[in-house]
């Protein structure tokens, strides 16, 4: 895992799960422009974005449904991480929109569900929100 610095002051911290480098980038760089929220970690595996959200304990994880080949998803993911964290809200991406991985992706404890290629830039403005509602509590 990459070395992140701990801001004392963000309201939210935010973990990306995504196996495509230049999407995880993308992701990366939109949220490092709001105000108050900290990335506290990536990963591209199953493996690894496990056992880096258990590790870093983000408020938030967005999480692409489609992993790098170790044999677990965003939705397998989510539905590991949430034993340990069950307050750990979770925005889901995918390129596939179906009604399975939607319902999947709800049951596993997604909040949010949005289809890379139409919903990407909703992504920011989601955080937005789950920001004001992590202050608030």
């Amino acid at each position: 895992m990459d070395n992140y610095n701990y801001m004392a002051g963000a309201d939210m911290k935010v973990f990306v799960v995504e196996d495509s480098a230049a999407v995880r980038e993308r992701l990366l760089e939109m949220i490092r422009e709001i105000e108050d929220i900290e990335v506290v970690g990536e990963a591209e595996s199953f493996d690894a974005a496990v056992s880096g959200i258990l590790d870093t304990r983000p408020d938030v994880a967005v999480l692409d449904i489609k992993l790098a080949d170790d044999g677990g998803s965003g939705i397998d993911v989510l539905t590991e991480v949430k034993k340990g964290l069950p307050e750990m809200r979770a925005i889901m991406l995918s390129n596939y929109a179906t009604p399975q991985h939607m319902k999947a992706s709800a049951d596993a404890g997604a909040e949010f569900f949005l289809d890379k290629s139409a919903d990407f830039e909703r992504i920011a403005e989601i955080l937005e929100q789950l920001k004001g509602e992590t202050g608030a509590r």
